[in-house]
């Protein structure tokens, strides 16, 4: 008796999982619907970010970094690319104000994987000076490529002050430009996928 119930059981627990597995890997397809695109003039080209994430106007700034926790990680950055003179924009999460993406203009530079390797050096660098060693992990470093252009990723999950964030930083560069991404994020997930989706007006 035992066994004849047994096995209807055996068969049931493994529809379950092959079905659940099924839904796990299979992917949800994208919806335009979601995202706002955003033309940026040294970028060439426009990109999408999810409709909750807000242009930061320049009024808003000294609001904005006394709102948040990361404010200060992103008024760093901002400081480091204004020494530089690089122009940027900032966008802000309206659901979570301590969510940023920052957008930036660079020098053109069409990388291999030893500049690459190069810059995965000095980005290192600056994570250790800037938060100290300890307070920082890599979880992930790439190069990827697409019929449009490709890109260098690096992602950190860091320490500050008790609070746990993540920092990726992106390098894209196509035929017509470069320009630099840093996503702050307190969730792990990151938006690399739009990054791949950039429409390049001159190719």
């Amino acid at each position: 008796m035992v066994l004849k119930l047994f096995k209807p059981v055996t068969i049931s627990i493994a529809l379950f999982l092959i079905l659940n597995c099924k839904n796990v890997n299979k992917k949800e397809p994208f919806n335009k619907e979601s995202f706002t695109e955003h033309y940026v003039d040294y970028v060439k080209g426009t990109l999408l970010l999810p409709r909750h994430y807000q242009k930061v106007t320049e009024e808003r700034l000294p609001y904005l970094f006394n709102e948040n926790d990361n404010a200060s990680i992103v008024k760093m950055v901002m400081q480091r690319l204004d020494a530089d003179r690089r122009d940027y924009l900032l966008f802000t999460n309206e659901d979570d104000t301590n969510d940023f993406i920052l957008i930036h203009k660079s020098e053109f530079m069409n990388f291999s994987k030893k500049d690459g390797n190069q810059f995965l050096g000095v980005y290192e660098n600056y994570i250790k000076n800037s938060y100290g060693l300890g307070n920082y992990k890599r979880l992930q470093n790439k190069i990827s490529q697409n019929e449009r252009s490709k890109y260098l990723k690096i992602k950190y999950k860091i320490n500050a002050d008790g609070l746990d964030f993540y920092q990726t930083q992106y390098v894209v560069t196509s035929s017509a430009t470069t320009f630099g991404v840093v996503e702050i994020r307190t969730e792990e997930f990151d938006l690399e996928d739009l990054i791949k989706r950039i429409r390049y007006l001159v190719n």
